[in-house]
């Protein structure tokens, strides 16, 4: 009976005693636990808004130096080292003119530094060439200077002095060798601030092709109002082309006037065109 009671007390201490090790387990975990996040964790360091304002100031300074480095060196390449002067010189655009005539009017300095050259006044003294019309100057790096010019189209020509010169499409008036089957202005006072010879010079360009390879010459007659234009073609056969208002409908008629037996083709009034034997 006694040895019943004993086996009785120490099964129910083993429940106590169960409990009491898991509860030391779950406190050694939790600390364990609490130690490795404390662990993990560091303190923010705070930093002074002083430093920040030091730290900007010396990248700055950093940087400007950097920069006037890089200037310094970049000016010394271009300039003094001789790595981007003057070589060559480049023509493009050229007709009647030779490209050797356009580089000895430029005068480019050979062997100064490309970023020295002035365009802009070489460009000023290509333009006086008589057959220049337009003239643009540009850098081709790394050794070169190039120059672009249009020419001026001639469309008749004119005696000027007692030479012939070539009149272009805007009136110009410059020395040159005219073509033989340019027409010839036959009035005084050729220029391009003249309005005879601008309306000569209008009533030229709107003529049928076919009709402007047979123009000899071209009258302009000056009065009050605006300056009459006449036509001296081949064959002896002289058109009286009038101001120079309406000349597309001058121009469509003219030519199957033109193919009917005459002298004189009047279109000033188109019309009313008429034919003259």
């Amino acid at each position: 009976m006694a040895r019943t009671a004993r086996t009785s007390a120490r099964a129910s201490t083993r429940p106590t005693r169960a409990v009491g090790d898991a509860a030391a387990e779950a406190g050694r975990g939790a600390g364990a636990r609490q130690h490795r996040t404390g662990r993990g964790r560091r303190p923010r360091r705070e930093v002074h808004p002083g430093v920040f304002r030091r730290r900007r100031v010396t990248a700055l300074v950093v940087a400007v130096l950097v920069l006037a480095g890089l200037s310094i060196g970049g000016r010394a390449l271009v300039y003094d080292a001789g790595l981007f002067d003057v070589e060559g010189v480049s023509v493009t655009g050229t007709v009647t003119l030779s490209p050797e005539e356009v580089i000895a009017t430029a005068a480019v300095p050979h062997g100064a530094p490309l970023a020295e050259i002035d365009t802009a006044r070489i460009a000023a003294r290509v333009a006086t060439l008589p057959a220049v019309a337009t003239a643009a100057v540009e850098r081709s790096w790394p050794h070169t200077v190039a120059i672009e010019i249009v020419e001026r189209v001639p469309v008749g020509v004119v005696s000027n002095g007692g030479e012939d010169a070539l009149v272009d499409a805007t009136g110009a008036v410059y020395a040159g060798v005219p073509a033989p089957d340019l027409p010839r202005f036959a009035f005084a006072g050729v220029g391009p601030d003249d309005p005879a010879t601008l309306a000569a010079v209008a009533a030229l360009a709107a003529l049928p092709a076919e009709v402007r390879s047979q123009v000899r010459a071209v009258e302009a007659a000056r009065g009050a109002g605006s300056p009459q234009i006449t036509f001296e073609l081949t064959e002896g056969r002289r058109v009286r082309w009038g101001s120079p208002d309406r000349a597309a409908a001058k121009a469509a008629v003219l030519v199957p006037l033109l193919t009917q037996p005459g002298r004189v083709f009047d279109v000033a009034s188109p019309d009313l065109p008429t034919v003259m034997r």
